[in-house]
């Protein structure tokens, strides 16, 4: 008489695992979940959300943390502690020196986007060219720019009517906040057609095995610094839109808040991983955290509070990822 042979079947996975598979897949899948979250809980907290105005308050920070993005995935501790006072700084240039000039209009955005991918590109050469640490050569530009931008406006400048002002309201059918957004990630998205890309994650994954490959990887750091440097005079842009002035006395606004939107993006800190999609998406849990907080009246000092919970655990959640992955 024969035996049945028993055959055994394939377990299913859980939920947590499911949820596992789904956060080492994609990095930035945490901050999604956590923005869906509380999104809802704002909608609630909020029922006249405003989502135009709502979404001109938060381009800003959107566009600090993806301008932060491309020097921390260079890798070798990469930081870009200027890009919240070099959007002041491009904001000023706007404000007190072109619009009187006379160069107001069109000819003003690749006059403000050159000069804030020479900054950028200026700290990328100080980094490579001096074997300095990023975080040493940004803080000092940062530093050097907090005192520009006091230098010039020293008092909060109001901007007269201007194209610019529809960037925080509609263009046409679009909301504004949505160009000034959605130029960067269109700007990333065209470079994934390009070996920069590619050749930005093997250099911050490990640079001298991209070197060896014959990847010229001060070439790719440089530009990295000079992208986000491009990326912070949007965010001049978006600022200068929102507020219809400039103030130097906020010129450090986003800088933590930008560092913690990317961490919790799923952009390593030791570089090589992520991008400015999940960097955009940390930065709407910054942002609705914060927007949270002003609907059920609680203090804003507890923000700082916020960035800082947010770093730890983006880096403890990071850290465990990254374990998981190579034990797989």
């Amino acid at each position: 008489m024969s035996q049945a042979i028993a055959v055994p079947v394939e377990e299913r996975p859980n939920v947590l695992q499911t949820l596992g598979r789904i956060l080492r897949t994609y990095s930035f899948a945490f901050a999604g979940f956590l923005a869906l979250a509380l999104l809802v809980a704002n909608l609630i907290a909020q029922p006249n959300f405003g989502w135009t105005d709502q979404l001109a308050t938060f381009a800003p920070l959107a566009v600090a943390a993806m301008a932060s993005t491309p020097a921390i995935i260079s890798g070798r501790g990469g930081f870009d502690l200027t890009i919240s006072p070099l959007m002041t700084f491009t904001s000023a240039l706007f404000v007190t020196w072109l619009v009187p000039a006379g160069l107001g209009g069109a000819v003003s955005v690749p006059i403000i986007l050159a000069i804030g991918a020479a900054v950028g590109a200026i700290n990328g050469i100080l980094i490579v060219g001096l074997r300095v640490p990023p975080m040493v050569v940004t803080l000092a530009t940062y530093f050097i720019f907090i005192g520009v931008d006091l230098s010039m406006v020293p008092t909060p400048v109001t901007l007269q009517s201007n194209w610019v002002q529809y960037l925080a309201g509609t263009v046409g059918p679009i909301p504004g906040p949505v160009l000034t957004i959605g130029l960067p990630l269109l700007i990333w998205f065209g470079l994934g057609f390009l070996p920069f890309r590619r050749t930005l994650f093997a250099v911050g994954s490990n640079d001298a095995t991209a070197f060896s490959s014959g990847v010229n990887v001060h070439a790719v750091r440089i530009a990295a610094y000079a992208l986000g440097g491009l990326f912070a005079a949007i965010g001049g842009f978006a600022l200068t839109g929102l507020v219809s002035s400039v103030d130097s006395s906020q010129a450090s606004a986003y800088t933590l808040a930008a560092i913690a939107g990317v961490a919790l993006g799923g952009t390593s800190l030791q570089g090589g991983r992520g991008g400015l999609t999940g960097s955009a998406i940390g930065a709407s849990v910054i942002y609705l955290i914060q927007s949270l907080l002003f609907a059920m009246k609680i203090s804003t000092t507890w923000l700082q509070v916020v960035y800082g919970l947010a770093l730890v655990l983006a880096v403890v959640l990071s850290a465990k990822l990254s374990n998981d992955t190579k034990g797989a």
